[in-house]
């Protein structure tokens, strides 16, 4: 059917960034991916490719099958809301970098009591161990939780918080407090459009 109104339909037609194969090689790929962790049970994905020089989206899929029901084929894994975990945590180092640290500096991956809402909360490291002193570039590249906290207790909850709203994260639109330290483990929700925006901000050197 033709728009009723054309020239407005035109112009939102000529803005469009998709790339007609790659999409479709991506759609391909999901479904391939998907279908080879079946037996860990994964059953959907979602993927966007973004030209991080332009910001143009080249490609978008929401779903590794529209059609497939029995799986929500039919949510936007691009635009939906999703605990994030790890990946707000280069967001954390890059405002401590800003405030003064460095790759180099030294932080502490040892044990640390948080209490959260009157109960204890005990972080702990995906490989459950705990690693002394490591510097920054260490942490981040072994994604130690315990020291993305401690980073966080000097930056503060706040600071991340404005900085990741500068960097489009919208979806984080309750105050500091409700996230607590664990917003840098991902305790937040937010899309994977918010994501991959602000990721590409990291690899334009830090121009949104």
């Amino acid at each position: 059917s033709t728009p009723s109104n054309s020239s407005a339909a035109s112009d939102v037609y000529k803005r469009q960034t998709l790339d007609f194969q790659l999409q479709k090689d991506i759609e391909a790929l999901l479904k391939s991916y998907v279908r080879s962790l079946k037996e860990w049970e994964i059953t959907n994905a979602a993927a966007l490719v973004m030209d991080n020089e332009s910001g143009e989206i080249l490609s978008f899929v929401g779903s590794a099958d529209f059609f497939d029901s029995s799986h929500q084929g039919q949510v936007n894994g691009v635009t939906s809301l999703r605990q994030p975990g790890s990946t707000l945590k280069p967001f954390t180092y890059a405002l401590a970098i800003d405030q003064g640290m460095t790759a180099a500096t030294l932080i502490e991956d040892t044990q640390i009591h948080i209490q959260v809402g009157g109960v204890e909360y005990l972080p702990k490291n995906y490989d459950g161990k705990f690693h002394g002193l490591v510097r920054l570039r260490e942490a981040l590249a072994c994604s130690y939780n315990v020291s993305a906290i401690r980073v966080l207790e000097k930056i503060g909850v706040d600071s991340l918080l404005r900085k990741l709203k500068e960097l489009g994260f919208t979806s984080l639109d309750r105050e500091a407090n409700y996230y607590g330290l664990g917003l840098t483990l991902g305790n937040g929700e937010v899309t994977l459009l918010e994501l991959v925006r602000a990721y590409s901000t990291l690899a334009r050197a830090g121009i949104f």
